[in-house]
């Protein structure tokens, strides 16, 4: 077992994090990375154009939720997912496999996911920046299981 165990288990990492806006159980977000210093630093914000130098030390992160609980107010305490298996809302009609990588939507629908085959990457590629796997097949938008790596870079 690792000794690495920060969010409980050796593949996890959770952050604490206030939303930004409504959000709801899967959506994808950011810490913001350009909060003023006089904030708390952890506040977050929808995927926006990952075409900026603040982009790259971004950290992004799926929020958490449960059964009794899968919606967030403006300025609630959430809980993100930055490494580890999680629920994730995923764009897209077409059928969703695991052999499947996703990246983030910055075109939109906001806070969603793109699954897309996995292929050649083009380093520094505006807007299509990788951010986990998914693991589990189903077809059309909605949550499904995947690995999520939010500290990923393009």
């Amino acid at each position: 077992m690792s000794t690495f165990i920060h969010g409980g288990s050796g593949l996890t990492l959770d952050v604490g994090a206030k939303a930004h806006a409504a959000v709801s159980r899967g959506d994808c977000l950011e810490i913001n990375p350009l909060v003023a210093s006089g904030d708390e630093a952890y506040e977050t914000r929808s995927l926006t154009s990952a075409n900026t130098r603040a982009k790259q030390v971004s950290i992004v992160g799926i929020v958490l939720g449960s059964n009794g609980k899968s919606t967030f107010a403006t300025g609630e305490d959430i809980l993100l997912r930055v490494v580890g298996i999680c629920d994730a809302a995923l764009s897209g009609t077409a059928t969703i496999s695991p052999t499947q990588v996703l990246i983030a939507n910055y075109a939109g629908p906001a806070n969603n996911l793109i699954p897309t085959a996995e292929g050649g990457y083009a380093t520094g590629a505006a807007n299509s920046r990788v951010m986990g796997v998914v693991h589990e097949a189903r077809t059309g938008a909605g949550l499904a299981k995947v690995f999520i790596n939010g500290l990923s870079s393009w």
